[in-house]
């Protein structure tokens, strides 16, 4: 019986604990490329933390980032768009991607705009909520989640702090069932 077969480990043997590239990172990669003009490659090696990654920069700077399965599949992906790839470890990042970085946090400080409201939840409801996303390492939910999409997003959390899990622990254990109390869950 594999308790831990579920979980994938890296060559070093650290746990690699975040979500597997999926279709939909191809894809977004993809979209990225035909609508950028001048976009170059870097490929983000595997760490203990995270999977490897494709680095793509675009001429004006404007930049993403996705999981792919390996260097062979960014190296591939790379030839099958014409476009120049780089180890990342052994370049660095170009510097047109670190002014568009000023440029955009300039920009937030000029113009922010106040953040979003979600419109069925109290404050203390939606911090409860962005508990439950934070543990649970899911995307945000829409404006107005339905009571399912809480009651996934609750499961998923308690899964991931559950103290008798490998990689639980108490203290998120605690903030998620204080949450799901909160948005009247239990």
């Amino acid at each position: 019986m594999g308790w831990f077969s579920r979980r994938k480990r890296t060559d070093a043997g650290a746990v690699v604990s975040d979500r597997e590239a999926n279709r939909a990172d191809l894809k977004a990669l993809e979209e990225f490329v035909t609508t950028r003009r001048g976009v170059e490659a870097f490929v983000e090696p595997a760490t203990s933390v995270t999977q490897t990654t494709l680095l793509l920069v675009a001429s004006d700077g404007e930049w993403t980032r996705k999981r792919v399965a390996s260097g062979k599949v960014a190296a591939d992906f790379a030839r099958k768009h014409h476009m120049p790839i780089y180890d990342a470890n052994r370049v660095g990042y170009p510097q047109r991607m670190r002014d568009y970085n000023q440029r955009v946090a300039a920009e937030r400080r000029v113009s922010s705009p106040p953040a979003p409201q979600r419109t069925g939840l109290s404050p203390s409801q939606f911090a409860a909520l962005m508990v439950l996303e934070t543990v649970a390492g899911v995307e945000p939910l829409g404006k107005d989640p339905s009571r399912d999409e809480l009651e996934r997003v609750w499961k998923t959390a308690r899964a991931a702090a559950h103290p008798d899990r490998r990689g639980g622990d108490r203290t998120d254990w605690d903030k998620v069932e204080a949450a799901a109390r909160a948005l009247d869950l239990q």
